[in-house]
């Protein structure tokens, strides 16, 4: 086994196959707007909390709250506040950055799949759905979870919610277990696990719980019998991290059923994943699920 990684990792089989019938749904995570200078969790609560100065809170107190490690506990605290103060917080200007024309997204949205997305920004416009009304395809509010929505290509589902309807986005401890605890978040994790086959990409070390969360309540484990691999996590490591790599390679196989893919950040860090995705979105030929499946899945949402 190689002690590095190799940089220019091959698409698996079981991603080709499930993007040629119409049954790869790549996740997106906060890592991935981060390689556009989005903020970190840190930055994004940060960056929130002094929107509320001075009209709501003072510099001291600030400085005191951007000292509690928990970046979703001050985010709570910020949405506290701004409601008892009645600050309307300016999430989009959070989230604006000027767009380098070879940038991640350039070459992702070029994937004719459909989306699942953590992020609440609009970076993920997929090109073949360019000409259709957005509200045709973006879809970010708790009842549009739904299975059908993942059966068309190009469709791009906010599982947080999105700058479109700020005060509905999932981004406090209360908010996440509200949001997780739902018959429909549930539901659709369920789904999502079961009949698709599933590329995480943009959820590194620092996004860990995030992911783990979305697996857990998602029920992603093996089942009995089952031989193939539907969950695949694209992670960068440092080459001295080997053996962490194949520590959590074990963990995410035997907890969750998924494979982990590593790639090198010696030399470009995680922007070398933008070099990966321009190769394999020129390798993947996408098709569209069968008629029966679609006709399957609407049944099973009547049926609900």
């Amino acid at each position: 086994m190689s002690d590095t990684f190799n940089p220019s990792p091959e698409v698996p089989a079981e991603i080709e196959n499930a993007a040629q019938s119409g049954e790869l749904v790549v996740f997106v995570g906060a890592g991935i707007s981060r390689l556009i200078k989005c903020p970190s969790w840190d930055g994004f609560a940060d960056k929130v909390l002094e929107q509320l100065v001075p009209a709501g809170i003072d510099y001291y107190e600030l400085s005191q709250i951007k000292g509690i490690a928990d970046p979703k506990k001050r985010l709570s605290i910020a949405k506290i506040v701004a409601r008892k103060k009645k600050i309307k917080i300016d999430y989009e200007s959070v989230f604006q950055v000027p767009l380098a024309p070879d940038n991640v997204y350039s070459h992702l949205n070029s994937f004719n799949s459909s989306f699942v997305t953590t992020n609440y920004e609009k970076y993920l416009s997929p090109d073949s759905r360019k000409a259709d009304p957005e509200d045709e395809w973006r879809f970010y509010k708790r009842e549009q979870l739904l299975r059908v929505n993942l059966d068309k290509n190009g469709n791009v589902v906010h599982i947080h919610g999105c700058l479109d309807d700020p005060d509905n986005m999932v981004i406090t401890t209360k908010d996440y277990l509200d949001h997780y605890s739902s018959k429909e978040v549930q539901e659709f994790l369920r789904y999502l696990f079961e009949r698709k086959t599933v590329l995480f990409l943009g959820y590194g070390l620092d996004e860990i719980e995030v992911l783990e969360y979305i697996l857990k309540h998602g029920e992603a484990a093996a089942k009995p019998g089952e031989e193939r691999i539907r969950r695949f996590i694209l992670q960068g490591f440092f080459n001295a991290e080997k053996a962490l790599y194949d520590l959590l390679r074990d963990y995410y196989q035997e907890s969750f059923a998924t494979e982990l893919i590593g790639f090198p950040k010696d030399y470009r860090n995680y922007d070398h994943q933008t070099e990966i995705l321009a190769s394999w979105s020129k390798k993947l030929k996408f098709g569209n699920v069968a008629l029966v499946d679609e006709v399957a899945a609407l049944e099973d949402e009547i049926r609900g």
